[in-house]
């Protein structure tokens, strides 16, 4: 996978570059999730560069024009995705960005994604705090909530939710998947989610495997 190749398409701020990186790598015989995994160690690389306050490569700018790409991408993947999936619902998932974090990239790769493979999505959107994550459980029933963040000084309020989820009496009800580049599976383990996706094609895997344990 070329990491360079994959930079080049999400900073290309005219969104041809990345038709041409899709078309290409779909026209070689490479499968959609196979060109999101390549797409999101570029995403992954621009995260790094954005948060490294010493050697600060990317910019808020660089974040907006790569996350515009990366749907871009998926839209143009979604035909190549849908037949993944079985055509039965296979369950309900609330997502959301937590609160003081308004970044999505992952979030909305994740929640498309997931309705590939039949799930229904509750997009609760970014800066979500721990009280509207607490209501959308309560209203909507999922099987699962899916919490991200991107940066180091968010991931923390995950812990708060799931506090906040424990004093409604909601925890035991929903299993809880964390993911984004702020999150490690450490981290995950230690707050007490059910589950960590370093990315959005690892997270859809980790989502199936919570609805069937």
């Amino acid at each position: 996978m070329s990491v360079r190749e994959a930079l080049e398409a999400l900073l290309d701020f005219k969104g041809k570059k990345i038709r041409e990186f899709c078309l290409k790598r779909l026209e070689g015989g490479k499968g959609a999730y196979e060109i999101l995994e390549e797409l999101n160690l570029g995403l992954e690389e621009i995260g790094k560069g954005y948060e490294n306050k010493e050697f600060k490569r990317y910019f808020e700018s660089d974040l907006i024009v790569a996350g515009a790409n990366m749907k871009r991408a998926v839209e143009l993947l979604r035909p190549h995705l849908a037949g993944r999936g079985e055509e039965r619902k296979r369950g309900k998932i609330v997502l959301g960005t937590v609160k003081g974090d308004v970044h999505d990239i992952g979030k909305t790769v994740l929640s498309i994604l997931l309705q590939s493979n039949g799930f229904e999505v509750v997009d609760l959107g970014v800066n979500v705090d721990a009280e509207t994550f607490v209501r959308g459980v309560r209203e909507h029933q999922p099987q699962l909530l899916g919490m991200s963040a991107l940066l180091t000084s968010t991931a923390p309020y995950m812990e708060e939710v799931i506090g906040a989820l424990k004093e409604a009496g909601l925890r035991d009800r929903v299993k809880v998947i964390v993911g984004g580049r702020a999150v490690t599976e450490e981290f995950a383990r230690r707050i007490g989610a059910d589950a960590y996706g370093r990315d959005a094609v690892e997270g859809v895997r980790k989502c199936l495997e919570l609805l069937e344990g």
